[in-house]
């Protein structure tokens, strides 16, 4: 799942879960520096829901604080980084009673048979959520996003999302996530490219924080590439 092809870079590992509207923002604006900081960026869905339940976490939304102000958070954030996120229509059945298994799998059987496209087919999953409100369970819809992604041959990556390879692949992120003590979405590490060492960041608003690790500087939003 490395999408840079780039050897010299920095490695950055990032966890995310369809579900999170945070972890787009996080995801598109590494994609926005990947090229301008060197940056190898590879793409690793994990099940957040197993996430929360074993790091002892809950999400933001069931607490009542936290959630008063969610809505209008994930609002203002999309706007500032220009991200064309609409809030969904049912949050809760969407979020806690359909979840997002399905395209997991489908992004974790992408991850092993087509890593050139992770990139795409994650984005076009959360346009499809957060953007259109569309069901992400749901067969055709998921082609469609893979369609939309350009991956070469969908057929046979609906069916490989189904085997036990990807479920396995899919179980392996997510228990490498819990292993780096992962507790939420979008999570990242890197190794630094001088000390060696592995740094650990959580939240959309902490990619700045890892320009400043490696020495790259800041430019807003939407760097010139």
């Amino acid at each position: 799942a490395v999408v840079s092809t780039q050897s010299t870079g920095t490695p950055v590992k990032f966890y995310y879960d369809i579900l999170s509207p945070y972890a787009w923002f996080g995801f598109e604006s590494l994609c926005r520096y990947r090229q301008p900081w060197n940056l190898e960026l590879e793409l690793k869905p994990m099940n957040l829901g197993k996430i929360m339940a074993e790091s002892g976490n809950k999400p933001p939304g069931m607490n009542p604080s936290k959630g008063s102000m969610l809505a209008r958070d994930v609002q203002r954030a999309s706007e500032m980084m220009n991200i064309p996120y609409n809030p969904l229509k049912d949050f809760a059945k969407t979020v806690f009673i359909k979840g997002s298994i399905p395209t997991l799998k489908i992004l974790a059987a992408c991850q092993i048979l087509y890593p050139e496209y992770m990139e795409e087919l994650t984005r076009q999953s959360w346009l499809g959520l957060y953007s259109h409100d569309i069901d992400i369970t749901d067969t055709d819809n998921i082609r469609q996003f893979a369609e939309n992604a350009g991956v070469p041959d969908v057929d046979k990556l609906l069916e490989f999302s189904q085997g036990g390879e990807a479920r396995q692949q899919l179980i392996d992120n997510t228990t490498e996530a819990l292993e780096s003590k992962c507790f939420g979405a979008p999570w990242f590490t890197i190794t630094h490219p001088e000390t060696g060492r592995r740094e650990k960041f959580f939240g959309h608003d902490r990619v700045e924080m890892l320009g400043w690790m490696i020495g790259k500087p800041y430019m807003g939003h939407n760097p010139p590439q």
